[in-house]
């Protein structure tokens, strides 16, 4: 690779940490090509793109990120490293995407290195997978909240309107007695 292809590589890291919402840093050696292919595709249906690098390349590209935070990343880049990564928050679609894949293709590839997701580091192979599987989004947990304060507060209402018809039902009843007489 020339001097002009390192540094358009390089740029291009920087951008891939600089702009994506989620980073999977994944091996994918031993991998045929025909099964890159299918993980390609399936990522490619989510808005997830794939990409090989260097890792000495993408020691280069952290070291030049003025945010520190991928410096965690720095211990997982060795061997294969294969990054997957959305500007969308789909960390638990892509979970999925390789959980499905080793249950397919009876194998532990594409190993999970690290991941970036949800302003959060995960790390520690497949066990993960798991963990980020379940992982839900800000907004998945905004709507669950608010989901529960809704029905909530349709309870208390609904209490409130209950005994104000009861409070209104017998004062009528006590109205119209008087009424009687």
């Amino acid at each position: 690779m020339n001097k002009e292809n390192k540094k358009k590589e390089l740029s291009e890291l920087v951008s891939i940490l600089s702009n994506n919402e989620m980073i999977y840093l994944v091996d994918v050696s031993y991998l045929n090509s025909n099964q890159i292919s299918i993980l390609r595709k399936s990522f490619y249906e989510h808005n997830i793109k794939m990409k090989v690098a260097k890792n000495t390349l993408l020691k280069k590209a952290i070291n030049k990120i003025k945010n520190k935070k991928f410096d965690s990343f720095f211990s997982i880049l060795y061997g294969n490293t294969t990054i997957l990564f959305s500007n969308l928050n789909v960390a638990n679609i892509t979970s999925k995407i390789i959980k499905n894949f080793h249950v397919q293709d009876k194998t532990d590839k594409p190993y999970l290195k690290g991941v970036y997701a949800q302003e959060s580091f995960y790390f520690g192979g497949n066990e993960d997978l798991n963990v980020l599987l379940n992982l839900k989004s800000k907004e998945d947990l905004i709507s669950e909240i608010l989901n529960i304060l809704q029905f909530s507060i349709q309870d208390i209402i609904s209490s409130i309107l209950n005994s104000t018809n009861y409070k209104i039902s017998k004062l009528l009843e006590v109205l119209s007695s008087v009424k009687e007489k």
